[in-house]
């Protein structure tokens, strides 16, 4: 069996696997609903301008109802208008909430709390537009002929954006195809983790290797969970799509095709890059909680190359945005927005292409000898440099185990690995769900992602310091090693 053949039984192995597994079917749903709920929710709360109901009370002109509807048709908001016979029951309406503003006499504007400024707008053009027909006529004028000479000139609105030859909306599709790419690249960048060592602490891993070499075994592995990744994305996409359009609560950027492209081409690129390192760096380590501490630093760099991506967009005509963007480690974030604002040439992406392959081809060479010496190693964490020079019992000729160890003390440490992926999942989705209702309540994508990433980074740093906490707890409650006798 060659070694594409093996590649590809590990990676089917992994979709199947993986694909059935009730936390992975339940966080896709959990997403996918999140997801729908973050496009659809802002339409069904009552944000827009919607209905209005407007009170008149004392001497109010005959047109005066006709002009605040007509204001309002103009705003697409609807005005029901209310009358009342004395100015204390148009006030006990409005602090009943009845209606929201009391017209006093067309000269004063009562209101429950702060002022609507749009529902102001609207009553107090059309009081003006009244008085001066009422004044045209009292002055033997002709009130349309008068309208027409101080009849407002409209005046266009053009949104710049930050970068000369791109709309806002270029910019909005960069910050999302970096939102994307970062949390998809991490998040299946932490699957292929914790499959790593929840493979080394049941000992399956050793069945495995005596049947081909580690380092297929590690490239199936991504390759396997990357697939998922991009059939999770695309569902997810699909869903963001039909919920848009149906829910229409907000316009959706308008991405050429070649940018969607460069996006997919640049997440599998990305995840490799990265899924190489923290499949690399997952066989030093047993157990989960130790896992996450080798990873740390690369993790730290992940997040770094998401800042330094995210910054890049304002200013992608820029020299150090370029080489941010052919940078190895920050091209899979940089470069899809330098090609979504149009500051790519042909040739760009095609040479940080060439650059980011070559670096992952390094890391699956050098990583993949790590990962060969490190995998059968149990016990404390190894460092990279004793992994690189051999730890003992990492050798394929000390493999004895044929079958699967089911002993009682394996158990916990799967369990503990399978607890910490749900985790993960779940904090995912709780940071979505945490994002979308700040999206519907301010209205603002910015604050919402925002508020979702910063709960989900602190979630996960509270839940590592009361693991490790835990740790030493356990530590210290357990029992001195009797004495040998002599």
């Amino acid at each position: 069996m060659n070694g594409v053949r093996q590649t590809w039984l590990v990676a089917a192995r992994e979709i199947r696997e993986r694909g059935r597994s009730r936390a992975f079917v339940a966080s896709l749903l959990l997403m996918l609903l999140a997801v729908a709920a973050a496009i659809a929710l802002p339409a069904l709360v009552d944000t827009g301008p919607g209905t209005k109901d407007v009170g008149l009370t004392g001497a109010a002109p005959a047109g005066l109802t006709a002009a605040v509807q007509a204001h309002g048709d103009a705003v697409d908001t609807t005005i029901r208008i209310h009358h009342y016979d004395s100015r204390t029951e148009g006030e006990a309406a409005v602090r009943e909430g009845d209606i929201d503003v009391l017209v006093v006499d067309a000269r004063q504007l009562e209101w429950r709390k702060r002022a609507d400024e749009q529902l102001k707008a609207v009553v107090t053009g059309a009081i003006q537009l009244v008085a001066v027909r009422d004044r045209a006529e009292a002055a033997g004028m002709d009130p349309d002929e008068l309208l027409a000479v101080v009849e407002p000139v409209p005046v266009a609105n053009v949104e710049l954006g930050q970068v000369e030859g791109r709309s806002p909306d270029d910019e909005t599709a960069a910050f999302l195809m970096t939102m994307v790419l970062f949390f998809s690249i991490s998040t299946y960048g932490a699957m292929v983790l914790s499959g790593v060592v929840e493979e080394k602490s049941s000992r399956t891993v050793e069945v495995l290797l005596a049947r081909m070499p580690a380092r297929n075994l590690l490239a199936g592995k991504i390759a396997g969970i990357g697939m998922l990744g991009l059939v999770q994305i695309a569902l997810t996409a699909i869903v963001a799509l039909v919920a848009a359009s149906l829910a229409d609560s907000f316009d959706v950027p308008a991405v050429r095709g070649s940018v969607i492209a460069w996006a997919v081409v640049w997440f599998v690129l990305g995840y490799a890059l990265f899924a190489t390192v923290y499949g690399t760096l997952g066989s030093l380590a047993s157990r989960t909680e130790d896992a996450s501490s080798v990873t740390g630093p690369v993790s730290i760099i992940l997040v770094l190359a998401f800042m330094v991506s995210f910054a890049a967009i304002g200013s992608a005509h820029t020299t150090w945005a370029q080489l941010v963007a052919w940078f190895p480690i920050t091209a899979p974030l940089a470069m899809p927005n330098r090609i979504a604002m149009g500051a790519a040439t042909w040739w760009d992406p095609v040479f940080a292409a060439l650059l980011t392959v070559t670096t992952i081809a390094g890391l699956v060479f050098l990583g993949g000898r790590v990962y060969t010496r490190a995998i059968l190693h149990t016990g404390a964490t190894l460092s990279l440099g004793e992994a690189w020079r051999g730890a003992p019992g990492s050798s394929h000729a000390d493999i004895t185990v044929t079958t699967v160890s089911t002993e009682p003390e394996e158990v916990p440490v799967m369990q503990s690995t399978k607890r910490a992926a749900r985790t993960q999942l779940g904090l995912i989705v709780i940071a979505i769900v945490i994002g979308a209702v700040v999206l519907a309540l301010t209205g603002d994508f910015v604050i919402g992602v925002g508020v979702g990433a910063g709960v989900f980074a602190l979630a996960r740093q509270a839940i590592k310091a009361s693991g490790r906490k835990d740790d030493q707890n356990g530590a210290a409650n357990e029992p001195d090693p009797e004495p040998a006798h002599r």
